[in-house]
């Protein structure tokens, strides 16, 4: 029986449909709010209501099964630290959605997708970014007409102190050779061997030399 088993299949194959709604939640969850068509958004909803349902009780369990969901170890572990805490006092009407109006061309019901509850980032204005900007403008050329100062009284600036400090310490240790390889041990071993039948060689060489002269003294 396939009661209350009613969902759109927004004309897709199962898995691309599987594939845009992870999606889409995971932006949801990274970005706080997204914008889609009406159709796309209600089914995204139910998706993402439904983790952070999940993800209310913090356990492995609870965590594989939203892993198996959004298959993204750092999308579970922002969802289960960051936005499941913000919705401790609801339990239920975690996301919302707000009608902006029909896209140009097919006429399509768009709508934003967003966190009923959400983490407030301040963003400075331009200007405060340039007030900041002025002050470490400002921070430099006081440095640098210290700097001159000092290098025209004869004085050796912080700076420069410190690099003769550092060099004045004592040498490093020397960084210890790492093993030999099997393949260079063998060689060695293979190396060894050759100079010493070389040197056998030699004094045979020489024995037979020896031979030869005592059989000419008789």
């Amino acid at each position: 029986m396939r009661h209350r088993k009613k969902r759109s299949r927004l004309s897709m194959m199962t898995a691309h449909r599987n594939a845009t709604m992870r999606n889409m939640v995971k932006n949801l969850f990274k970005y706080q709010s997204i914008n889609t068509t009406l159709a796309r958004a209600k089914e995204a909803r139910r998706l993402a209501e439904r983790l952070i349902t999940i993800s209310k009780d913090d356990t492995v369990f609870a965590r594989r099964r939203v892993f198996a969901y959004l298959t993204d170890r750092d999308m579970v572990g922002k969802l289960f630290k960051e936005i499941t805490p913000l919705f401790k006092s609801r339990n239920s009407g975690f996301t919302r959605i707000i009608p902006v109006g029909f896209r140009r061309g097919d006429g399509a019901n768009m709508c934003i997708l967003e966190l009923t509850e959400k983490n407030i980032v301040e963003k400075l204005s331009k200007k405060k970014k340039e007030k900041a900007r002025d002050e470490e403008v400002k921070a430099e050329g006081v440095a640098k007409a210290a700097k001159q100062e000092a290098i025209k009284e004869g004085k050796k600036p912080k700076e420069e102190h410190k690099r003769d400090e550092k060099s004045e310490e004592p040498g490093t240790k020397p960084v210890p050779k790492s093993k030999p390889t099997l393949a260079e041990e063998k060689r060695a071993e293979k190396a060894r061997s050759e100079d010493k039948k070389a040197a056998d060689n030699r004094g045979f060489m020489k024995n037979i030399r020896g031979i030869f002269r005592n059989r000419g003294d008789r």
